[in-house]
């Protein structure tokens, strides 16, 4: 419901746009687009480098051609399922036997260590921008990230710790989560870290695509890109990602710097082809050829 209720405003913002702002547009400055592209492959090779350490710390042997298959495959599957979430799906397609359940339990606190990521650097933002915000709502929004930030952090360190043997609905599935806590105490700080560089990655894409269509930068901008890609991660999403959850938020925060509506839509958009949309596309190659080794 909430999802329709961000496509039914998504649809009404756009609306107010009138043609000829789209028509105007062109990008003034082409070295920024070139820099986007630039660090789409930093942007996957991180998350590379995230998905190498899962299966590493698992003792799970790999070669590069499936490794990289695999995250790709991953981006496909995710791309179909709500919030993303089923990236594991297509990666799972690479591997077989019980360690499987290892890496589905990797690749989930993975996403968990990107999501906390987001909550950090949007809380940031969201504290810079509190001046440009509802002050009446200020306080309540901020308690509100701080609790999910404290039960989020609390959590995502927990995991290692918790006495899985004592909750009997898991008692079928201990031995792979009991296997999973041991070897993810190896993961906490890698996977944060790792996230956080990769969040700098393609939220500083955001900025260059925005600078690529003349839009001078500066650092209230970037701060409202943190409460964007903030805002879209909190809001539940069906299907291709974030699409349309992210444009929305986009022109409701970041409005308050870019006086053009379409330069907003039309950079996000592109951000989720060059990021999303080629990688998804590259995966669902590898998983056509995957299944047609299988069949034959």
């Amino acid at each position: 419901m909430l999802f329709i209720g961000v496509l039914y405003f998504f649809v009404q913002q756009l609306s107010r746009i009138e043609f000829n702002q789209f028509q105007s547009l062109k990008i003034e400055n082409p070295i920024w687009f070139i820099l986007v592209l630039f660090f789409l492959p930093l942007n996957w090779g991180l998350e590379l480098f995230k998905w190498q350490r899962i299966l590493k710390v698992n003792q799970i042997s790999y070669s590069l051609k499936d490794l990289t298959h695999s995250l790709f495959s991953g981006v496909t599957t995710g791309i179909i399922t709500p919030n993303r979430i089923g990236n594991f799906i297509g990666r799972m397609l690479f591997f077989k036997g019980k360690v499987r359940g290892q890496l589905i339990l990797g690749t989930l606190y993975s996403n968990f260590a990107q999501f906390i990521v987001t909550l950090i650097f949007g809380g940031i933002g969201f504290l810079f921008l509190f001046d440009f915000l509802l002050s009446s709502f200020g306080n309540a929004i901020v308690s509100v990230l701080i609790v999910i930030f404290v039960l989020s952090i609390l959590f995502y360190f927990a995991v290692p710790f918790v006495p899985l043997s004592r909750i009997k609905f898991l008692n079928k599935k201990q031995n792979i989560l009991i296997q999973f806590q041991k070897q993810s105490i190896y993961l906490v700080f890698p996977l944060l870290t790792i996230s956080g560089m990769r969040y700098l990655v393609f939220s500083t894409q955001f900025l260059f695509m925005l600078m690529a269509f003349g839009i001078s930068p500066s650092f209230m901008l970037y701060a409202g890109i943190f409460l964007v890609y903030l805002v879209s991660t909190l809001t539940p999403s069906l299907l291709f990602g974030k699409l349309i959850i992210r444009e929305t938020a986009g022109l409701i925060i970041l409005s308050l710097f870019v006086e053009n509506d379409a330069i907003i839509v039309i950079s996000s958009l592109l951000l989720w082809f060059i990021n999303l949309g080629i990688p998804s596309l590259l995966g669902l190659v590898f998983i056509i050829r995957k299944k047609t080794i299988v069949n034959a």
